[in-house]
């Protein structure tokens, strides 16, 4: 894995060679006025990536890795009983969080 170094106080204007980096399996140094102040490592193949929920815009996903799903609403429909007094809040519970101590 090669290496790379960017200095924290350019890294809007280099965000896209950082990411474009990070995407090519190119461990990343931050410094803070030439002092090393954080390492960014890219992922191992085997954690999966959100593209197709739309959060990378699939520019970021490796080839061969494992995507995850978008979330379906209403998956567990009949599965959860809700209380009927759920939102509900006692006075005791109000009190606690709007006293003046």
């Amino acid at each position: 894995m090669s290496e790379k170094t960017f200095d924290i106080a350019y890294l809007s204007d280099n965000l896209l060679d950082l990411l474009s980096a990070i995407q090519n399996n190119v461990e990343i140094t931050l410094t803070r006025q030439g002092v090393p102040w954080a390492k960014v490592l890219p992922l191992s193949p085997e954690v999966p990536t959100v593209e197709k929920a739309g959060l990378n815009h699939g520019s970021m996903a490796m080839s061969g890795e494992k995507v995850l799903e978008p979330r379906v609403a209403g998956f567990w429909q009949g599965q959860i009983k809700i209380s009927d007094d759920f939102d509900d809040t006692s006075e005791e519970v109000i009190a606690a969080f709007y006293s003046e101590r």
